[in-house]
């Protein structure tokens, strides 16, 4: 057995907590903990996991290099664990809606998946359990950066923006890290990337396929390998970047033997994650939507684009490491104001000026911004940070309830 004598997991979270789970069903001992130092008995332990959240810095990688002890991710343990082939998305954006499909897709199928990884369930966890036919992963930079041996059968990359430069240091490393799904693909396996997409740097050896090119829409209709899946206007969700998440979809279940009739099927019937572009309700003409897990710049966007009318737009929350240019320079039309929330406040507000951006009132917390943007005759308010939740909430799910409660406090419907 690889996992053998007394391990350590550091990180008790879904993944830290899965990969316990996971040891345990092998019968090995271990010790879980969310300390940033070594522990003092580090030589009672022949190996170690790391969770997805423990950065490089830490000096567990320096004590495992200087003291051959094997370290492993915890979607390491899972691929080592796990006996059925992998699916495995990642990207910036649109990666659970992505599997989220997929799981529809292979259901309308009757093929037996499980969706897990950096959306519900841990891999780890999951792959112990066993009893499934493909294993739908959601990955993230970080787990991807400690997944090894992680093989993934038919890999998607649905797109790279500025994200979680906090975490990685720069766009390059946070690119390196996304490019590591490809890592031991064979020529009989396949990634799926954007057309036009820069490969430097890619490793394996994958049958390429490009969104664009290999699927597409034309004419109101979703196209796969040149044959037809369904009409756009099927789909039970709109957008442009929820065309091109079911296209990546369909792509992905076609290569793996997936008949035309249930990947439209699958697609017709998705329901997407909450707090993604949700429509809280309307009130006084005005429609509130929650896309609190709009969590960059590049999400924002897509989620602002999607709006019909004048819209308000709710921005902020913890930083991540880029500046805000981008969003100010790719705002459309229909956005007639920024309201800002957060600790990050203060750099949006800086950015906004610098970009000649007078449209924009800062906001001391979400109950003051929705009952401004509430008040300002608009056909929309858009709750989408372009940040992440840590400053003030624990994810984004309880920063989007608190969204929700808001809005229907301000409009005694709560």
């Amino acid at each position: 057995m690889i996992f053998a004598g007394r391990g350590l997991i550091i990180g008790s979270g879904v993944s830290g907590r899965g990969a316990e789970y996971a040891l345990g069903k092998l019968g090995v001992s271990c010790t879980v903990t969310d300390t940033e130092f070594l522990p003092p008995d580090m030589a009672e332990y022949d190996f170690v996991i790391v969770s997805p959240g423990v950065k490089h810095s830490h000096p567990i990688y320096k004590y495992a290099r200087m003291h051959d002890l094997p370290l492993y991710g915890e979607i390491g343990l899972a691929a080592i664990v796990n006996t059925a082939p992998v699916i495995g998305v990642t990207g910036t954006n649109g990666k659970t809606t992505t599997v989220g499909m997929l799981g529809n897709i292979y259901a309308a199928a009757g093929i037996k998946t499980v969706v897990c990884g950096n959306v519900g369930r841990s891999f780890a966890a999951a792959a112990a359990d066993g009893g499934y036919e493909r294993a739908i992963v959601e990955l993230s930079s970080f787990q991807l950066l400690q997944a090894a041996p992680l093989k993934v059968h038919i890999a998607c990359i649905t797109n790279i923006a500025e994200d979680h430069l906090d975490y990685h240091g720069s766009m390059l490393e946070y690119r390196h890290a996304k490019l590591h799904i490809a890592d031991r693909q064979t020529s009989d396996d396949y990634l799926i990337v954007p057309k036009k997409f820069n490969l430097v740097g890619m490793s394996g050896n994958s049958t390429l396929l490009y969104n664009g090119k290999d699927c597409y829409e034309k004419e109101g209709k979703l196209y796969v390998m040149g044959a037809p899946i369904m009409r756009t206007g099927e789909l039970s969700v709109g957008g442009k970047h929820n065309v091109e998440n079911a296209l990546n979809a369909a792509l992905a279940a076609y290569v793996d033997g997936v008949k035309p009739e249930a990947i439209a099927k699958g697609l017709a019937s998705f329901v997407p994650d909450s707090h993604r572009i949700a429509l809280v309700g309307e009130y006084n003409g005005t429609a509130f939507y929650d896309d609190s897990k709009g969590t960059n710049i590049a999400a924002t966007l897509a989620a602002a684009e999607c709006m019909k009318g004048s819209t308000a737009l709710i921005v902020g929350g913890s930083d991540k490491g880029y500046d805000y240019d981008n969003l100010f320079r790719g705002l459309p039309d229909r956005v007639r104001a920024v309201l800002v929330v957060g600790a990050n406040c203060a750099k949006i507000l800086d950015c906004a000026a610098r970009m000649g951006y007078n449209r924009i009132v800062p906001c001391m917390d979400l109950a003051e911004a929705v009952s401004a943007a509430s008040a300002g005759g608009f056909d929309n308010v858009l709750f989408s940070p372009a940040s992440a939740s840590f400053d003030r909430y624990k994810n984004y799910k309880e920063r989007g309830e608190a969204f929700e409660r808001e809005v229907k406090k301000l409009f005694g419907s709560v």
